[in-house]
């Protein structure tokens, strides 16, 4: 359990190819999964990549972006299943934060 002050907390590192482009805060992690908050900034995107065995369920939380090709705003879903290529795009948005699971199917 994380209560909103453990999770302020927490370390967030730069993610990504480009510096400033995005953060992340792992909030868990096992051998094969993780849960965190990725945040996007304004103008920038993660680019295009896709997972060989992890799914990605994507929550935005915050702002808006560009997810496997739809924009998503605030309370928006996405599920990306293992293959498939996508990106989280803030290119033309304010930037956005996403809670995300990366799981490993069982």
């Amino acid at each position: 359990m994380l209560d909103a002050t453990a999770i302020a907390a927490l370390t967030s590192e730069p993610f990504g190819p480009t510096p400033g482009a995005a953060t992340n805060t792992v909030l868990w992690r096992s051998d094969t999964s993780m849960a965190g908050l990725l945040t996007v900034t304004a103008g920038h995107h993660l680019g295009r990549h896709s997972h060989h065995r992890n799914a990605h369920h994507i929550w935005v939380v915050g702002g808006e972006a560009r997810i496997a090709d739809e924009i998503l705003g605030a309370g928006g879903y996405a599920h990306i299943p293992a293959g498939v290529e996508h990106d989280i795009d803030a290119t033309e948005s304010s930037g956005c934060t996403v809670f995300y699971l990366y799981i490993r199917p069982s």
